[in-house]
């Protein structure tokens, strides 16, 4: 058993790696003024977008794991205690008693649906964030060098995979030594009451996925049907307002999107 602590070590490891990555991305210079307006614009859209789809999703993920609750509890029959017994070189596998009802398997698979949403939404997030304000500090590099600039993009695109893995890593191993350790339940049947935690997750990553897709298209038709054909404006010139909400929708989809997406497949 005293390894599975290995496990949140190795997460908590990778946070403080992605700390430092973030914080070596974020010191640097973050470009000219010009740089920086059309950046800033690029960070407003992503957040108010990204803001009004995660409390959409929060709702709707509080609606589902109640009725994830109810419907556990009202259709299981409880977890039984897994015992293994060895005689010889034959294995055999028995039931023991009820150590967990009905009503409390619902409620505990309801919760880890939440905590898995919940770090679903975090690792998108943090990751769009970075991704963001590593944009101009990329273009800025580039005016010096190219390993400058491939330097700054391969280490703002490292925080969110470092984070991806840290989360899912920290996530499941954490809910399963909640519901083990300190609730008092046998370790066999943890992981029957953890399955919540990836259809949290996965819950968050189709919907950010979707939402961000479908953003980044419409803006992205937008721009080139009013910018280019109506008013001859070149292709991503920030004076069209739809390039704009293109580019903040490429990372929300794109980064917060697939940062989720990721978690999900790390997590289930």
């Amino acid at each position: 058993m005293e390894l599975v602590w290995l496990i949140p070590v190795a997460g908590l490891a990778a946070v403080l790696y992605a700390s430092w990555l973030a914080w070596d991305v974020l010191r640097r210079d973050p470009g000219t003024p010009e740089m920086q307006n059309v950046a800033s614009m690029i960070f407003e859209g992503a957040m108010a977008f990204l803001k009004r789809q995660y409390s959409t999703i929060a709702l709707l993920a509080l609606a589902t794991a109640v009725i994830i609750t109810l419907i556990v509890g009202g259709v299981s029959e409880g977890v039984k205690e897994i015992i293994s017994e060895q005689n010889g070189d034959v294995v055999s596998i028995r039931y023991g008693e009820k150590v967990v009802g009905h009503w409390e398997e619902g409620l505990l698979t309801g919760i880890a649906f939440l905590v898995g949403a919940a770090a679903s939404a975090l690792a998108g997030y943090i990751g769009m964030y970075i991704a963001v304000r590593s944009n101009s500090r990329a273009a800025s590099a580039a005016t010096r060098s190219l390993s400058e600039a491939i330097t700054v993009s391969l280490r703002g695109g490292a925080v969110s995979g470092f984070l991806v893995v840290a989360l899912s890593l920290l996530g499941v191993s954490g809910i399963f030594l909640v519901y083990s350790q300190l609730l008092g339940n046998p370790d066999s049947i943890a992981p029957f009451l953890i399955v919540g935690f990836g259809f949290g997750a996965s819950f968050v990553a189709l919907f950010a996925q979707l939402g961000g897709g479908i953003y980044t298209k419409a803006a992205d038709v937008g721009a080139d049907l009013v910018g280019k054909v109506e008013a001859g404006i070149p292709e991503d010139d920030p004076r069209n307002a739809a390039v704009i909400a293109d580019l903040g929708g490429d990372n929300v989809g794109d980064c917060a999107g697939r940062g989720a997406d990721l978690f999900e497949s790390m997590s289930a």
